[in-house]
């Protein structure tokens, strides 16, 4: 382009790379200057895109600039940082604010005016309120700053020198560059803020400066290379970094770029540095809601230390999250750069390099890696020798150069290529970290055939153990290459059933927090579980608890593990209607006890509505997790050592919690339910404040209550924000997508390791997705339904599937169903098969459960119960089909379960009486 424009560049056009732009001080001059270049176009048979094309613009983008009539603007981009500046929490970011401000009120007209109030917040020693009129001030100085042309573009055309003014802080780095006779008065020409990672935190003081000054070199590498450049810093030992004779690998790297620069190291005391340090300050009042993009955060170390030899363990596993992001962004960085002339062979090799392959898939963001791995770059097992071992791989290579878009240019024309090389047919290229290794390139595959590159990365993987993509990529650097190399490694890795299986999920549990309905009385609403075991005493080995949802009084029932579904009715009746009557609901676990067919039917007749927990996802019930916990607390201070008093204490507990304030509530559970607390020891009271009647007494108790309404939505309000800040949001699944469930709490074959045993299993199909509360029913098989594991699952169990690319991994196999083996627990709540019906051909049986059910179920669930050969046993009979048909009289079960007449008259009474 500059040869075929020679004649016009400085005139009235420039020309950067494939860009060209015309100016004149005219329309007809403007119409003459276009029909001069059109016409060079054409005779070099060169052709420009329609809609890349400006014609008759009063103003574009130039090169990160701004032109139009009144000149050369710096990108109104470049102010970003202080257009999205965000309200101060604090006094502290008012000052840093006010600090970056003061520093260019000598460009912005009257901008005194908006910062006067801000300055008097500071001087105050109220607590901190952010009003309206400091809201209109704030907003008002932001888009003074963003209006008004205070950026300047270096101008190396006049002597004055440039300077790169940075710092760090404890949460990040700040910098700004300008052109000025001094560093306070240059006029800035851009800013920057960036936030340090966890593990960067951890670096030392010496460390995070210099990484303060590399991000701003990498920055703005394209405006300063070439160029004399001054950098200010107020970190004393920076200013003998080049002169340091003893430098770790880190630091010789990062001097290694330093070298590109023609710099110089100026100190400063740190009370002077006050943009730079407001800049690296713009982080510190983060809170673990805020998040921010991968951009945000300082990434010079990795992108000098690209494969992370010298990098800490720690700041390694975040290189792995980051490296996608960052490999666009260099790319888009390199382009945008200001080269100097080179070869054209060397720039089509270095374009060839980065070029994008079509139709090939976008990288998506990658898993937190395992922290207790440890890195590792041997190579090992040679890939190239496993690889070599198939006849046809290299005999595929050489056949598929000709098609692939790259390496068929190469083959052409290898001496236009200094990067490759052709011996025997296959194209050869060094390796950019470790030169004298030569890496045999792969070429693409078209549609429908088997992939090169694609087995090339199964095997890889497989030999690394199913490491992540940096390891996977980094084993096949040592004998192979093609474009985009990564991007396939984690796409492959991003998709692999084996590490989706196997690998366990390592960001904060998903979903929000969702409350319950706050009931309106005492007992409207109440929560039971179970607690134990504890030694077996007079027939008794576990707790029941039994808690209301409002006021927390709480009533500890000792049962036996034997006690069946209608022991259990009968016991509630006993111990819990007959003083609180019967609830409006039910929040409880998915303990078998509450979930059976008899328990159901119980509810039924007696119309009260079980909110059941989401299965494994103990949270739902909290107020009775949060009672367990406190009942453990008191029994492990009250019994002795044998713990075989465990049973005479209960009474004494349940006081204990009963007479405990409650934190939502600001009561304890006796003050709310009968309005005064019972005492168990000698009391002193001054007459006076007794209530003087009963109707005192009774408004005292409503008024307790009221205010514990009032006092639990507060409450669940703050516990919403508190458990919130430890949680992710929502995932994005849709019902028919299909997820990974967690195995965490699934009943697993017993036999086997638990340590070996998969993280996830799956992909199950979502059937319901209820965003509300972040449950989600998945179409469970056949396997886990025999284990009674209910199909609603809460989101933090869940993990979204991502299906495999069959284009660019035509060969690989579709994953197989976890084998689940035989439920060990399968015949846990069946007792005995008391009978059978014949119905229509069909064969049925009645099942007898543990829990005092009597259900009729088909032939096809029961033929693996070991109640049914025990059965035909007894019948003489080896083949159910032989079973006799009988009538349906003669084939009831002659001696059913006995049920608690008296009960079932109860509830009847009951119903009757409601």
């Amino acid at each position: 382009m500059t040869s075929i424009f020679q004649d016009y560049i400085g005139v009235f056009m420039h020309v950067y790379l494939d860009d060209l732009f015309i100016y004149s001080d005219s329309v007809e001059d403007h119409e003459q200057h276009l029909k001069l270049v059109f016409d060079k176009l054409r005779e070099n048979k060169l052709f420009m895109k329609a809609e890349k094309v400006q014609l008759y613009a009063e103003k574009m983008d130039c090169l990160g600039h701004l032109v139009d009539d009144k000149g050369l603007h710096a990108d109104s981009d470049k102010l970003e940082r202080i257009r999205n500046w965000r309200q101060p929490r604090n006094y502290n970011d008012i000052e840093k604010f006010l600090g970056l401000v003061n520093y260019l009120v000598h460009f912005l007209p009257d901008v005194t005016a908006y910062t006067a109030p801000l300055s008097e917040m500071t001087k105050n020693v109220q607590p901190f309120y952010w009003r309206p009129l400091h809201s209109v001030c704030f907003q008002s100085i932001k888009d003074s700053c963003c209006k008004v042309p205070i950026l300047r573009p270096i101008n190396t055309a006049i002597k004055e020198p440039i300077w790169v003014i940075c710092d760090a802080s404890i949460s990040g780095v700040g910098a700004m560059y300008g052109q000025g006779p001094t560093w306070q008065t240059c006029r800035p020409a851009g800013f920057m803020s960036k936030k340090f990672t966890d593990s960067q935190r951890n670096y030392r003081v010496f460390e995070t400066e210099t990484l303060a000054m590399l991000e701003a070199l990498l920055k703005w590498e394209d405006k300063l290379i070439g160029y004399r450049i001054h950098v200010v810093t107020d970190h004393k030992a920076l200013e003998f970094f080049k002169t340091q004779r003893r430098l770790s690998n880190r630091q010789m790297r990062w001097m290694e770029y330093l070298s590109h620069f023609d710099f110089d190291i100026t100190y400063v005391k740190g009370v002077c540095n006050k943009v730079a340090d407001a800049l690296s300050r713009y982080y510190e009042s983060d809170t673990p809601e805020d998040q921010h993009h991968l951009a945000e955060f300082v990434n010079a170390d990795i992108r000098i230390d690209k494969l992370g030899e010298d990098l800490p363990l720690g700041r390694k596993e975040e290189a792995e999250e980051m490296v996608i992001h960052l490999s666009a962004m260099e790319t888009r960085r390199e382009s945008a750069r200001l080269k100097e002339k080179r070869e054209t062979r060397e720039l089509e090799a270095e374009e060839m390099e980065n070029a994008r392959e079509p139709e090939e898939s976008e990288p998506v963001q990658l898993p937190k890696v395992n922290p207790t791995v440890i890195d590792s770059r041997d190579k090992g097992k040679s890939l190239r020798t496993t690889m070599d071992s198939d006849p046809t791989f290299v005999s595929d290579i050489k056949s598929l150069y000709a098609t692939d878009p790259i390496f068929s240019k190469v083959l052409k024309a290898p001496n236009d290529h200094p990067r490759f090389f052709v011996e025997e047919g296959l194209i050869w290229t060094e390796n950019a970290y470790k030169p004298g290794e030569k890496l045999l390139c792969i070429p693409k595959t078209p549609k429908g055939l088997h992939s090169l590159r694609g087995a090339v990365i199964e095997q890889a993987h497989e030999v690394v153990g199913h490491f992540g993509p940096q390891r996977t990529a980094d084993y096949i650097r040592h004998w192979y290459w093609w474009p985009k190399l990564y991007g396939m490694c984690e796409f492959f890795c991003r998709t692999c059933e084996t590490c989706n299986k196997s690998k366990g999920n390592y960001r904060t549990p998903s979903g929000k927090l969702h409350s319950f309905p706050i009931p309106t009385r005492p007992w409207q609403s109440i929560g039971m579980d179970f607690i134990g075991p504890f030694p077996e005493v007079k027939g008794y080995n576990y707790l029941w608890v039994v808690i209301c949802r409002l006021t927390s009084q709480v009533h500890l029932i000792p049962i036996h593990t034997s006690n069946m579904a209608t022991d259990l009715s009968a016991i509630y009746f006993r111990e819990i209607v007959r003083l609180h009557g019967l609830p409006e609901s039910i929040v409880s676990d998915r303990d078998p006890k509450f979930t059976s067919v008899w328990w159901k039917e119980l509810r039924r007749l007696l119309g009260a509505k079980l909110l059941m927990s989401t299965s494994f996802h103990p949270q739902t019930d909290g107020a009775t997790e949060r009672a367990n916990r406190s009942i453990g607390q008191i029994f492990h201070t009250a019994i002795r050592p044998d713990q075989r008093d465990w049973l005479i204490k209960v009474p004494i507990v349940e006081f204990a919690l009963n007479s405990s304030m409650n934190a939502s509530t600001g009561f304890a559970p006796f003050e709310l339910v009968g309005g005064y607390m019972p005492s168990m020891m000698r009391e002193v009271r001054y007459d006076k404040l007794v209530p003087p009647g009963i109707r005192a007494f009774a408004i005292q108790a409503m008024q307790n209550l009221y205010d514990a309404h009032d006092a639990l939505i507060a409450s669940r309000v703050f516990q919403t924000h508190e458990a919130n800040k430890h949680r992710s949001p929502e995932l994005d699944i849709k019902e028919g997508s299909k997820v990974h469930l967690s195995t965490k709490n699934l009943n697993l074959p017993k036999a086997r390791a638990t340590k070996l045993l998969p993280k996830f299993v799956g992909p199950y199909t979502v059937l319901m997705a209820d965003h509300k509360t972040s449950t989600y029913e998945l179409d469970l098989p056949e396997e886990l339904i025999k284990r009674r594991i209910h199909p609603r699952f809460h989101v933090s169990l869940l993990r979204p599937y991502i299906e495999s690319d069959s284009v660019l991994f035509p060969d690989r196999k579709k994953p197989e169903p976890y084998d689940f083996g035989a439920p060990d627990d399968a015949e846990e709540f069946v007792e005995c098969i008391e009978g059978h019906e014949w119905k229509n051909n069909s064969l049925f049986f009645y099942v007898c459960w543990a829990l005092g059910d009597l259900t009729i179920e088909p032939y096809s669930k029961c033929k693996a119960l070991k109640a049914l050969d025990e059965y035909l046993a007894v019948a003489g009979i080896s083949d159910p089909k032989n079973l006799p048909k009988l009538s349906a009289k003669d084939s009831r079960p002659r001696k059913r379960r006995q049920t608690s007449n008296a009960i079932m008259n109860e509830t009847h009474a009951i119903k009757i009486a409601e």
